[in-house]
């Protein structure tokens, strides 16, 4: 083909596609986007957008869920190492994302990335991790990666990420300083997080009660037995809820998104708790908001756990495992200071370089 100015590529970039329990990711690193004209200003985050909706596409490009685009000198947090930014595949930024920042943690391990910022590259803590403090737009965010788990494989490490606090859901609905910030089982009032969402008018259902929980993002999980014992959805028939795996939920997720209840959209995560209290296990599909029905999602994952103990459907301080389509995370939500933790694997599935 003749290489004419529309077709000339502007970048060249080295990536990893990645995934966590089949949530997937390109990763690179911002200061490796070569500009193929020879210019060394540094690549905006307009470009960064424009770059993941070309390489997004499942058919024309990559294809991935986010990118996650990895910054080693973070401006904002002096204690970070590391900044990590998320773009959905619709090109929309992202403030925070659980499977991603495993991944993100398992490419500074195998890529040898050394933080340029003043505090450091990580060192080895009590019980021999290595803690990598991170900036996301949630927050900060702690990764201990795993790198003598016993499940580690030659391409996957299993990594443990201190996901912060489970925060009360702002929504439109009160006022923000209405509840208490922080989640806590036995001292938050209910009505900070169920809220029955009337008028829906779809197929499946009227109203629905929903538990609604922040990880630094917004969740709103759906548990499926309770809806039905609730009248709220049906057992049976052409739109039965009973079988989460055969449940047609892109409907559903799509009109909760975009109620105005919200105030910049969520995650919908629809669960089911059969046998729950006996194994601490439920069983969930996500809807995440700028990428659709994904195989999993770590905050996600995190969200359901806490409405789970919440609605008295698992147990607190011991890990709870939610099973996803892509696979299992566990989840510990700690009583006593109310921090989540999440652990789970991380997957490189290959190295690559692009043009575009």
């Amino acid at each position: 083909m003749i290489e004419t100015e529309i077709t000339k590529p502007k970048y060249e970039i080295p990536f990893s596609k990645m995934h966590g329990a089949g949530n997937d990711f390109i990763v690179f690193e911002n200061n490796k986007v070569k500009r193929l004209d020879g210019s060394e200003n540094e690549i905006t985050l307009k470009e960064l957008k424009e770059i993941t909706l070309k390489l997004s596409h499942r058919k024309l490009g990559v294809g991935f869920d986010q990118a996650i685009i990895i910054n080693n000198n973070p401006k904002v947090l002096k204690s970070a190492h590391y900044e990590m930014i998320v773009i959905n595949s619709d090109g929309e930024q992202a403030s925070m994302c659980g499977n991603g920042v495993r991944c993100f943690s398992k490419y500074i391990i195998d890529n040898c990335i050394e933080s340029k910022s003043l505090n450091g590259t990580p060192k080895l803590v009590d019980g021999g991790d290595i803690e990598q403090k991170i900036e996301t737009l949630a927050g900060l965010v702690i990764t201990y990666p795993k790198i003598t788990h016993h499940l580690n494989q030659y391409n996957l490490m299993m990594i443990k990420v201190n996901m912060n606090n489970a925060l009360v859901l702002k929504t439109n609905q009160y006022k923000d300083d209405e509840f208490e910030n922080v989640l806590n089982k036995k001292t938050t009032n209910e009505k900070a997080y169920i809220y029955t969402i009337k008028d829906l008018s779809l197929p499946q259902c009227d109203q629905l009660e929903c538990v609604l929980v922040s990880m630094g993002n917004p969740h709103c999980v759906i548990f499926l037995e309770r809806n039905i014992e609730l009248g709220n959805l049906s057992s049976t028939g052409v739109d039965s809820a009973s079988d989460l795996s055969m449940m047609k939920i892109d409907e559903i997720a799509t009109k909760l998104q975009k109620l105005p209840l919200f105030k910049d959209g969520c995650n919908v995560e629809f669960v089911s708790t059969n046998n729950s209290k006996l194994t601490n296990r439920v069983i969930s599909r996500v809807f995440e908001r700028g990428a659709g029905e994904t195989l999993a999602c770590g905050t996600g994952a995190c969200g359901v756990a806490v409405a789970s103990i919440l609605m008295s459907y698992c147990t607190q301080d011991k890990e709870v495992t939610v099973s996803m389509p892509g696979g299992d995370l566990l989840i510990q939500w700690s009583s006593e200071t109310g921090e989540v933790f999440k652990t789970g694997p991380a997957c490189t599935v290959f190295n690559s370089n692009i043009k575009l």
